[in-house]
């Protein structure tokens, strides 16, 4: 998928339905999310804004937006299951292009 793609998705699991100004902020958050798997060790292959296919890039990327749009009363559980996809991803051998066997 693509990152405008991934956006929408993030707008979708925060139940934001209506277009506003709003909207920016959801992209930034997709944007800090991506910025934040780069800065963990994540390969640039993974991050590609044209095509963002692995399900635990996606899930972070989506959990991290739900996490920190607004102001969940659930911040520190997701902010926890965020932490603990960033740690899968980081023992799973991301540091690799996609191209290579994730072990």
């Amino acid at each position: 998928m693509t990152k405008e793609e991934l956006i929408s998705r993030a707008k979708l699991r925060i139940r934001k339905m209506s277009k506003d100004a709003l909207d920016g902020d959801v992209g930034q958050l997709v944007e800090v999310a991506l910025a934040d798997l780069k800065r963990i060790g994540v390969h640039p292959s993974y991050l590609d804004p044209e095509d963002i296919k692995d399900p635990l890039i996606v899930e972070a990327a989506l959990l991290y937006a739900d996490a920190n749009f607004g102001h969940p009363a659930n911040h520190k559980e997701l902010m926890e299951s965020y932490n603990m996809i960033c740690t899968k991803i980081k023992g799973g051998g991301y540091n690799r292009s996609n191209s290579e066997a994730v072990g």
